[in-house]
This record gives structure tokens, sequence and C-alpha cells, in this order.
């Protein structure tokens, strides 16, 4: 075998690919059940949304019409644990993972995700669902009802 008969791995080398927050969570929304799902473009910068969203105590009651107190009760690294109260008093504990454009909630009733990517300097995307695979698929219209009225709130919020 002579040098032009050699292979280049370079040449050869599998390509890569990045998929940005709102894309990555659409994807897992579509492989859990009974999730509604939507999406908005707010005209307000990426680092504006995401900070607000992120402070999960101070806004989420703000914002979420599902919540009306949410306490932090562990946090390590990206992954934290809470307990949020619903409007009739009912607590719900939650594993959470927070990262820059991306939550997921997970509690043994239903999952909450909600995801964010910059759409220029000055508008970001935002993506959130809702679900409950213990409450059923009955309940996805009330999911996608109050995934609305949130994006209302958020608009005058942000």
């Amino acid at each position: 075998m002579n040098e032009t008969d050699a292979i280049r791995v370079e040449e050869y080398a599998w390509p890569s690919a990045t998929v940005d927050p709102v894309n990555r969570m659409r994807a897992l929304a579509a492989a859990l059940p009974n999730i509604a799902i939507d999406e908005t473009r707010f005209d307000v910068p990426f680092d504006q949304l995401w900070s607000f969203i992120a402070d999960l105590e101070g806004n989420t009651p703000r914002f979420e019409g599902a919540v009306t107190d949410l306490r932090i009760l562990s946090r390590e690294g990206d992954s934290i644990r809470l307990k949020a109260r619903t409007p009739a008093g009912f607590w719900t504990a939650f594993d959470v993972i927070l990262r820059p454009g991306w939550c997921l909630m997970r509690s043994r009733y239903g999952h909450v995700g909600m995801a964010a990517r910059p759409e220029g300097p000055d508008a970001s995307r935002f993506l959130h669902f809702e679900g409950s695979s213990v409450l059923g698929r009955l309940t996805r219209p009330y999911f996608a009802w109050n995934i609305r009225q949130d994006f209302r709130r958020l608009r005058s919020l942000l």
C-alpha cells in the first residue's frame, strides 16, 4: 500500500450536530403521553426571558395558573427538588432539571417542560408543555388552555 492509497480519517469523520433547547424539548414532549404543547415568540432578549423563567420560586406563581406557591427544597448543580401548591391547596413534589434555556419538571402526577432559545438579539422562542400520564388524555384540553393563559400572563410580566 502506498501513500496515495492510505485512508485519511479526518476526511471521513462523522458530522456533528447540535439541537437547541426548544427542538430538544419538542422531541422529548413527543415521546410523553397526554401532553399539551405550545410555543410562542416573545419580543424580549433571551437573557431577560430566561432569567425570569429560571427564578422558579419568585416567578412561577406569577405566571403559572396551576401554581399558587413554590418552594425549593434542595438544589445540587442543575438538579432541584421543589414542592408546588395548587389553587386547591394541594402540594406536589417535583424533580427538576434547570439549565440555560431548559427546565424539565417531573412529579408522580405529571410532567412540565419549558425551553427557550434566542431569535435574534431582541426576541426569544419559548416552548411550554404540561401533561399527566396519571390523569390521562381527557385533561389535555385543560393543559392546553392553561399554557395559553401562562403565555398571556408572561407577556404582561416581561
